[in-house]
């Protein structure tokens, strides 16, 4: 069977790409920072399809998580970069350090993340 990995798999979109997937029998390995969702969401996808859930806690803006998140895509059929956040305000109204941070994951992360994956996939 497949595995497909999800980051922001916890709401929105990315959480419909996992109840996708799962419902289409991959095995499902779950990214997200919020822990409690996190728990949840993977017990009711295992629940509704079946499927097996891995549960991995990460903030794509942190780079010892984002090099975590790589690791595992090395060993997946599928990978679905969804993660992602927005900021309220007006570029030079934010702070640098929120900038940069929705750069890492909206980026960065996808970078690393895709380019893991990618090699073990070619």
């Amino acid at each position: 069977m497949t595995t497909a990995l999800i980051t922001g798999a916890t709401s929105g979109i990315g959480l419909e790409f996992a109840h996708q997937l799962g419902a289409r029998g991959h095995h499902l390995v779950v990214v997200s920072p919020e822990a409690d969702r996190l728990d949840q969401v993977c017990a009711e996808l295992a629940s509704s399809y079946g499927v097996e859930t891995e549960a991995l806690l990460a903030d794509l803006s942190v780079r010892e998580d984002v090099a975590r998140v790589a690791e595992r895509a090395r060993t997946v059929d599928v990978v679905v970069n969804n993660a992602g956040f927005g900021l309220r305000k007006w570029f030079l109204d934010n702070e640098r350090a929120d900038e940069e941070a929705l750069l890492d994951v909206l980026c960065r992360a996808v970078l690393v993340v895709s380019h893991a994956a990618g090699r073990a996939m070619r």
